[in-house]
């Protein structure tokens, strides 16, 4: 006999956002207008998703996670003027997450011969707990455009057991704020 414990699920919604929507393109969020995304879960991906509710919140569960491409190749994203790009996690087991941003370029075509990427990971995140994270997109240091965004692609391990719920996926700009220099003469 083996007794089975149930994998944890979160009880409560993600948090909610407080950035001023003037400021934020929005890809996935009940706090937001959202633009089009053409899929959650491209032919290509490995991965199963779930659109759930959690405490009345929707949100998507990537369930086998090893990568799952996301796709807004009908109308790209522009988000030069942005800073930030924002995304709610919980995972009863994720030991990694890894985001990677495509800009198609101009051309506005996979492989057109302009086309940048890059990844971020983030190793051992927390478990069974919303984490918020909020990562500069000059952290992407190879995505040297942003104004044709087309794929947002999921990486996850343990490869192909990752459990991995999202919430509040965009972007948005943050004012660094002025700085202001005195001298001053003393006598």
């Amino acid at each position: 006999d083996v007794a089975l414990s149930p994998i944890p699920v979160p009880a409560v919604g993600a948090p909610v956002p407080t950035e001023d929507p003037a400021d934020v393109i929005s890809l996935f969020s009940d706090t937001y207008t959202d633009e089009t995304v053409d899929t959650w879960l491209t032919a290509w991906s490995s991965a199963t998703l779930e659109d759930v509710t959690i405490d009345g919140n929707p949100a998507k569960k990537y369930s086998t996670l090893d990568v799952a491409g996301i796709e807004t190749t009908t109308s790209t994203i522009d988000a030069s003027g942005m800073t930030h790009v924002h995304l709610d996690v919980w995972s009863p087991n994720h030991t990694q997450l890894g985001l990677k941003l495509v800009d198609f370029g101009a051309d506005g075509a996979y492989g057109g011969g302009d086309d940048v990427e890059h990844q971020v990971d983030t190793v051992s995140p927390a478990q069974e707990e919303w984490i918020s994270f909020d990562i500069p997109l000059s952290a992407f240091e190879n995505l040297t455009t942003r104004a044709h965004l087309a794929q947002y692609i999921l990486v996850g391990q343990p490869t192909g057991s990752a459990i991995v719920y999202i919430d509040n996926f965009y972007f948005y700009y943050e004012d660094p704020g002025t700085t202001y220099t005195t001298t001053f003469s003393v006598t």
